[in-house]
């Protein structure tokens, strides 16, 4: 993988090497979110604040509406980008790709810099507000590294969710794109996703962002954040040091963070 990234994103294997990947069906999800309450169990967080996103909430069901009352269903979480914008900002190397995947926030090494929120372009990274450190979901990579389906997938009552390797799971949603004269979403937006959604209708109609195609797309961490984490200590003394050590082994990264207009495959 690192020949695919180069230096610019952290690399790292869970169990085969073999990348897989969720189905979302948005024509058979009815909205109960039973996928967003396991989410929660799975991962000791309280069953509140379900109808947005936060440190202890990582999946939404859009519209933010009560169960029944929407024909149309669509979920919100982290999408598992192939070319994750949010792990080539990040000074500290906080946050991994896995072969087989997820997309990983290390909570030890996250410093709260937040550059990773600013940069997604989902909005699917939350700050804590007791540890000010980034939170998201991880595709269950604990449960991924034995082999075993998200807790979000296995919990779905109407099979509104799938899981497996990429190759079988891409040509499922395909034919049932077709199946359904619909379309697939999370495919092509950002480069490609390890998320991939069935829709019926267009995505307007579900409430889900337009991201364009592009890998790396330019960010919105704003200039006078990223000066002021040059010239003060915000973020503390030991993370301005593995900053300060990752910038000058990994030069590249700079010119994604601070020349983001600039071609990230260039670095």
């Amino acid at each position: 993988m690192n020949g695919k990234y180069g230096a610019l994103i952290p690399t790292g294997r869970l169990l085969d090497g073999k990348p897989r990947t969720i189905l979302f069906d948005a024509t058979k999800c009815i909205g109960c979110r039973q996928c967003v309450h396991a989410c929660k169990d799975w991962n000791d967080h309280p069953r509140t604040t379900i109808y947005e996103m936060s440190a202890t909430n990582w999946i939404t069901m859009e519209p933010p509406l009560l169960e029944g009352l929407s024909p149309l269903w669509a979920r919100n979480s982290c999408m598992h980008c192939d070319y994750p914008m949010c792990a080539a900002v990040c000074p500290v190397e906080a946050i991994t790709k896995y072969e087989e995947g997820p997309v990983v926030i290390n909570q030890e090494v996250c410093i709260g810099c937040e550059y990773c929120i600013y940069a997604c372009p989902w909005g699917v990274i939350s700050k804590d507000d007791l540890t000010h450190k980034a939170s998201k979901c991880t595709m269950c990579s604990d449960r991924v590294s034995e082999d075993k389906k998200p807790f979000c997938v296995q919990a779905c009552p109407v099979d509104a969710l799938d899981f497996g390797l990429q190759e079988g799971v891409s040509a499922k949603a395909r034919k049932r794109a077709e199946e359904v004269s619909g379309h697939l979403y999370g495919d092509k937006e950002g480069g490609g996703t390890q998320v991939i959604y069935v829709l019926k209708e267009k995505k307007e109609a579900y409430g889900i962002r337009t991201v364009r195609p592009e890998k790396y797309p330019k960010h919105k961490i704003p200039l006078p954040l990223m000066l002021k984490d040059l010239f003060t200590l915000r973020c503390g003394l030991a993370g301005k040091a593995r900053a300060l050590y990752l910038a000058i082994i990994h030069p590249g990264r700079l010119i994604y963070r601070y020349w983001p207009w600039r071609k990230a495959e260039s670095t």
